[in-house]
């Protein structure tokens, strides 16, 4: 249903603006010599109600279960001399969107009559008084969809709807609970009764106010080029070869480690994080790179590592739907496959966030290393204070598979700054100046705020807090930076493969693993 059933005054009159072609007059005037009807009688989805007489220019319609009011039937029981001209077949009027009836009179006047319509089908009357986590504005109602546009400030998963004095029928109730967990599912549902009946409402998440579209910074959808999109509606693919629109990259020096403070007035140059960088940043263009990501419907996806004890695997032999490159065989990470420690190597210190990867296919970032052994996990946040004894704060990760990160940039929705990388991400060197700010190729893993995974690849001439700026824009919550080319490997070329073709990197590309996604049978 297209328009709130309880239509003013006002609205009715942009309908009849509309409808101006069907008169010979352009007032609301009838004339003196009485109505043009005796009796109005409209039936919608099988109920049937005589229109109520407001005045002489509006009629009240009052539905109990009716939903469906683009095809009504209008039986108009006329006064001598009348005719009905609009609609022009009464038989399906659409009363969604035109809320009127013409009449042309015995003198070729016309006469309009508006109907106001209402159904306690429809017992949310006002979305305006309707508020999510308690900000206003961000609710709509449109038949029995109740929509929420997402903000960043809210909790996913937990939203909580409060319904203020009006925005219900009189005689309603909130039948359910209106606190929603949007995290695993788009749309959740809300029970109102009315009369003694439960009438059920959708209430979807819009997240397009955190979803830019690709093509705003320079993407095409070219999913057709690699795989039968019959086949595949919940896959993706997304290709540039500019980007516009990115705020430009730190300075990189010959190999700057993190570690060295070069100064607070230089730090926003050398080691400003993706968190750190100012909303009016000045921005670029970046030319000639490919930079390509798939994204696949969680709920269809089944991912996992492909690795074995030597730690290298050519992405020709990888045979999944989707297949991205881990880390290059030539960097230390963690690394545990199928249940064993093929390396407890963490940089410099002993966690980093980590993408693990469950024996049902689904991922998950946590902060994690290897202790005595044993691959853990702790909390996906830490400050400077809590530090001291976080490893040992682990407990045991249930994963088959899993690998740290260069680091994990985006934490559900929240850029990380730069001391907060440096406290969540070993705190030593979690990386070097060229290889961090400079033009390099990229690769990464995340999930986005509309339930998909995704994995993307840049050829070259990104920084890593750049790629990822420009997928956190395109609606990845998170997002987690898997490797790149830096001095020990200067031609590691992440490799996105899609169908069993390549679509940027190289089939021969080696890695110490690879990232599979097949569809969950």
């Amino acid at each position: 249903m297209k328009a709130d059933f309880y239509k003013n005054y006002m609205s009715a009159v942009f309908v009849a603006a509309a409808l101006s072609f069907c008169s010979c007059s352009d007032d609301r005037t009838v004339s003196s010599g009485g109505l043009p009807y005796k009796s109005i009688r409209v039936t919608v989805d099988g109920e049937t109600v005589t229109a109520e007489r407001i005045d002489d220019k509006n009629l009240a319609l009052r539905f109990d279960m009716a939903e469906d009011f683009s095809h009504a039937r209008i039986d108009v029981e006329l006064n001598e001399g009348y005719s009905v001209i609009f609609p022009t077949d009464v038989t399906a009027a659409d009363l969604d969107t035109y809320p009127v009836l013409n009449f042309r009179a015995p003198d070729n006047r016309i006469v309009k009559v508006w109907f106001t319509i209402s159904s306690k089908a429809f017992p949310i009357t006002d979305a305006t008084k309707v508020t999510a986590s308690g900000i206003g504005g961000c609710v709509s109602v449109s038949g029995k969809t109740l929509t929420i546009t997402y903000e960043r400030s809210m909790n996913r998963g937990e939203i909580e709807l409060d319904f203020a004095e009006g925005a219900l029928m009189e005689g309603a109730s909130i039948a359910s609970s209106t606190t929603f967990d949007f995290t695993e599912s788009l749309t959740r549902q809300l029970k109102v009764e009315m009369d003694g009946k439960e009438r059920i409402y959708n209430v979807r998440i819009d997240y397009s106010k955190v979803m830019d579209k690709p093509i705003v910074y320079g993407f095409s959808e070219v999913t057709g080029n690699y795989v039968d999109q019959q086949l595949y509606p919940f896959l993706n693919v997304y290709k540039a070869t500019t980007v516009n629109s990115v705020p430009v990259r730190g300075a990189a020096t010959s190999e700057t480690p993190w570690s060295w403070d070069p100064g607070a007035g230089d730090l926003d140059v050398y080691l400003a994080f993706i968190g750190n960088w100012a909303a009016n940043r000045p921005t670029e263009t970046i030319e000639g790179i490919e930079f390509a990501f798939a994204t696949i419907d969680i709920d269809k996806a089944k991912a996992y590592m492909v690795s074995n004890d030597a730690r290298s695997v050519v992405m020709d032999d990888v045979a999944s739907l989707v297949a991205l490159t881990g880390m290059m065989t030539k960097e230390s990470t963690m690394i545990y496959y199928n249940g064993k420690v093929l390396s407890d190597r963490n940089s410099e210190g002993d966690w980093r966030g980590t993408v693990g990867f469950y024996e049902d296919g689904h991922v998950e970032f946590w902060n994690a290393g290897i202790r005595d052994g044993e691959l853990v996990r702790m909390t996906q946040w830490v400050d400077e204070a809590g530090r001291d004894g976080y490893l040992a704060s682990g407990t045991p990760w249930d994963v088959v598979s899993a690998a740290s990160g260069h680091p994990w940039l985006v934490r559900e929705g929240h850029l990380l700054t730069r001391l907060e990388m440096y406290w969540n991400d070993t705190g030593w060197e979690t990386a070097l100046g060229e290889a961090w700010n400079g033009t390099r190729s990229r690769s990464y893993i995340g999930l986005t705020y509309d339930n998909k995974l995704g994995v993307a690849a840049v050829s070259e001439g990104t920084g890593t807090c750049q790629a990822a700026w420009l997928l956190y824009k395109m609606g990845w919550k998170d997002v987690f930076y898997v490797a790149g080319s830096n001095y020990l490997d200067d031609g590691f070329t992440p490799t996105l493969k899609v169908g069993g073709n390549v679509v940027v990197g190289k089939a021969d590309q080696a890695a110490q693993y690879a990232i599979a996604i097949d569809v969950k049978q």
